[in-house]
């Protein structure tokens, strides 16, 4: 990882001291070498996809580092991650999304609105951070059992059979 990468980690890493219910093994960092531009997106696909695609094979062609913060939402009650969040750097471009719990591609959600942003490094870092932030201190519902999570509003009554998955009432 670059000494810009770095301090882009740093200033996120220091936000998330301050998530509510996301543990350090709930977060990834991970770095693509220049060298793996074979392993490249091709665009063209899934045209919403296209912009990112086209950014990450762009920084690799260059010889840059692309950078992916990753952060699994869990279910803290079976520990199981239910929603992987995902903020990707290439170049002087931030791509922050739901991400595919496997491959990290950005997924779309009606839950969570992805977010593009270009600018100085810092500045990525800070949107990104607050991006994180505001996604990991929704309330989270399930039903009793296992099924599909939801984001509820702070202040939501708890239906019956369903449980707090995160940031429930008492929540730290």
């Amino acid at each position: 990882m670059n000494d810009r990468h770095q301090q882009l980690v740093a200033v996120v890493r220091e936000s998330a001291r301050f998530w509510p219910e996301c543990p350090p093994s709930a977060t990834s960092v991970l770095v693509s070498e220049p060298d793996e531009v074979d392993g490249a997106p091709q665009g063209g696909v899934a045209g919403e996809r296209y912009p990112y695609d086209t950014a990450i094979g762009g920084a690799l062609a260059r010889g840059d580092q692309v950078l992916l913060l990753v952060v699994d939402l869990l279910d803290l009650e079976s520990n199981r991650v239910f929603g992987t969040l995902g903020a990707t750097v290439a170049g002087d471009r931030l791509f922050c999304s739901q991400r595919h719990d496997t491959t990290y591609w950005p997924q779309p959600s009606d839950d969570v609105e992805a977010l593009e942003a270009t600018g100085p490094l810092t500045e990525l870092a800070r949107i990104a951070s607050d991006w994180f932030g505001e996604i990991v201190r929704r309330a989270v519902i399930g039903p009793v059992g296992h099924g599909a999570r939801s984001f509820v509003a702070s202040g939501t009554v708890l239906p019956p059979r369903y449980r707090w998955v995160r940031n429930g009432p008492g929540a730290k």
